[in-house]
């Protein structure tokens, strides 16, 4: 009867419980975590909150690969999961593997992505400077706390860190992050708008806006509509978890390979582009086109009908 009752309910509503859902598992994941975690380690919650609070000591990096983990396990993966079962009929896990092709063009448009990325990280830039000084000094605040927990966990100082970093920042984020936002919140937008285009744009917008950094938060919808396109396309989740895995990855990839000068270089604002950057440009705009259009051939969109 309870579940009847979750299904019959307006897809709005249904849209607002499970953001709750994903509060109440940030709020377990950060809350409960944390002193789980003081207990498995013989630590006291002030000194846990106090390690958490450092993120570039030891304990601290440990303490925030863990919570980070089990944030994106118990926010996105485990409440998208209870959602398609509360919700079902009117939400989708869409877990069918589809053809490789599908993969192979996932991690190709996400390749393909990276100078529209970078453009649109200026465009954010410039757009951030409109705002009143005090919204300004709100989005420095945050992206200060997260750039400090970002380069803690992209700074390698023992072997673990390397493969723990990318589970907790690549691969569990791809895959709970993608069955939360465009496997239930896309779909439960599209039942409620009756417009594909407005679900894939809410999904992202959404999706940008968990992550409280405003610096990248143009960047991060556009990749989020990216994604939730390919999802449609391909009717099935796999090339949009491929697509994000690829994109954190090789962040991963990349402080490993150039150490913390890297890390702190991509912290800072662009630099200019070079020669390199407009010939990679070009290459990755012809790439882009062409997959784009292949996506669009090989793919069945349902016009202004959500998917089931």
């Amino acid at each position: 009867m309870i579940r009847t009752a979750f299904q019959t309910m307006h897809p709005f509503g249904q849209l607002i419980f499970f953001f709750c859902m994903a509060l109440t598992g940030m709020g377990l994941a950060s809350g409960m975590g944390l002193t789980a975690l003081a207990s498995v380690f013989g630590h006291t919650t002030e000194q846990a909150i106090s390690f958490a609070s450092n993120a570039s000591s030891r304990e601290g990096k440990v303490y925030n690969l863990i919570i980070n983990g089990a944030n994106q396990a118990l926010s996105f993966g485990l409440m998208a999961w209870l959602a398609s079962k509360l919700f079902a009929g009117r939400t989708f896990l869409a877990l069918r593997w589809p053809k490789s092709t599908w993969i192979a063009a996932g991690v190709g448009l996400a390749w393909a992505a990276q100078p529209l990325i970078d453009l649109t990280f200026r465009l954010n830039g410039l757009m951030l400077k409109a705002l009143p000084d005090s919204w300004i000094a709100n989005a420095d605040r945050f992206e200060e706390l997260a750039a400090d927990v970002t380069q803690s966990m992209l700074t390698y100082d023992s072997a673990w860190q390397f493969p723990a970093t990318l589970l907790t920042v690549a691969l569990l984020p791809s895959v709970c992050e993608e069955l939360a936002f465009r496997g239930v919140i896309q779909p439960l937008a599209a039942k409620w708008t009756n417009n594909s285009h407005a679900a894939v744009w809410m999904a992202a917008f959404l999706f940008s806006a968990i992550h409280l950094q405003f610096h990248g938060f143009l960047p991060r919808m556009v990749l989020g509509a990216g994604l939730g396109y390919l999802v449609i396309y391909s009717k099935s989740l796999w090339p949009a978890i491929a697509a994000h895995f690829f994109n954190n990855a090789g962040a991963v990839l990349m402080a490993a390979l150039y150490g913390p000068e890297w890390v702190a270089e991509e912290m800072n604002a662009a630099s200019e582009w070079t020669a390199v950057d407009y010939v990679f440009a070009a290459v990755s705009l012809a790439v882009g086109v062409y997959l784009i259009q292949w996506v669009r051939k090989s793919g069945n969109w349902p016009g202004s009908h959500p998917v089931h």
